[in-house]
């Protein structure tokens, strides 16, 4: 292994390990304040997204305003900022507030598959067996998760379940609608406007969740570490990792997310996991890494 090859493997690694800490961060905001997943979603994107496109603004300030030339254009970066990011923070955060950081993250990841099975019937490509091991490995794992094997009784509640499947919807979405906006325009600064304007609208259609009331020390820290580590310097991280080390790679080393919120939300939450959930766990992390993989 290259050093560059061990730098980018180091950054993806701390990437995910941000992502991880941000959601289990979530989860303690849902579970001693009042706050309201779409409270921390819209606080989460825009404050990213204006420190995204800040950090993009003074390394590289050239082409900062290239995106808005084309009206086409500004119309994929609003859908993609509304149904991609927007979606995708807005179900994971959901998803947290009625399961816990660690369920919430793995059934997010699971999304990889629907990525797959979509690209697949666009690509009109037959699966290969690995692929359809990898495929019944998530499926197994999002079972075990919701039912502990006992098909009669669901183990998650109602809403943790839904919004967990939103969530892995929303990563194919969040996945697959920026199609050319990445390559032509950069991807910290696609996702630091998508961000801004995905939060700018959920802002928007609010209501009273707009409205930032527990103002104590350890609530504002904790939405400012999900802004920073969590997202802005993760996505940051993993992204240089991207380019170092490859996507292949850093998308299997960006596992580690689920694993970290897992841990942390046991270790400083004192959530509880029975058997069956980690077996859950692990049938969907060996999915997603076999399948990036490929």
């Amino acid at each position: 292994m290259t050093r560059e090859e061990k730098r980018g493997t180091l950054f993806a690694l701390l990437g995910g390990t941000g992502w991880g800490l941000s959601g289990t961060c979530s989860q303690y905001l849902f579970s001693y304040t009042d706050m309201a997943a779409l409270t921390v979603t819209i606080y989460r994107l825009i404050f990213s997204g204006l420190l995204l496109i800040a950090i993009n603004a003074i390394r590289r300030p050239q082409g900062m305003t290239d995106i808005f030339k084309s009206p086409k254009t500004v119309l994929h970066l609003v859908v993609y900022g509304i149904f991609g990011v927007g979606l995708c923070q807005l179900s994971y955060m959901s998803a947290i507030k009625y399961s816990n950081s660690g369920t919430a993250t793995v059934l997010q990841s699971s999304g990889i598959i629907l990525v797959f099975i979509i690209s697949s019937i666009m690509q009109k490509k037959k699966p290969k067996g690995i692929e359809y091991l990898c495929l019944a490995l998530v499926m197994g794992g999002v079972f075990l998760l919701a039912t502990h094997g006992n098909i009669h009784q669901l183990q998650l509640s109602p809403q943790g379940l839904f919004w967990g499947m939103m969530a892995a919807i929303a990563v194919a979405l969040y996945t697959l609608l920026p199609g050319s906006l990445l390559p032509r325009f950069g991807t910290s600064l696609v996702l630091g406007y998508a961000m801004l304007i995905g939060g700018l609208v959920l802002f928007a259609v609010s209501g009273d969740a707009r409205v930032l009331t527990d103002t104590r020390a350890v609530t504002l820290l904790c939405i400012a570490f999900i802004v920073t580590v969590g997202t802005a310097m993760g996505f940051g991280l993993y992204l240089t990792g991207v380019g170092l080390c490859g996507a292949k790679k850093a998308s299997m080393l960006s596992t580690v997310e689920p694993v970290v919120a897992t841990l942390t939300s046991f270790i400083f939450l004192h959530t509880l996991f029975t058997g069956m959930d980690l077996a859950g766990f692990a049938a969907v992390i060996a999915g997603c890494v076999l399948l990036s993989a490929q």
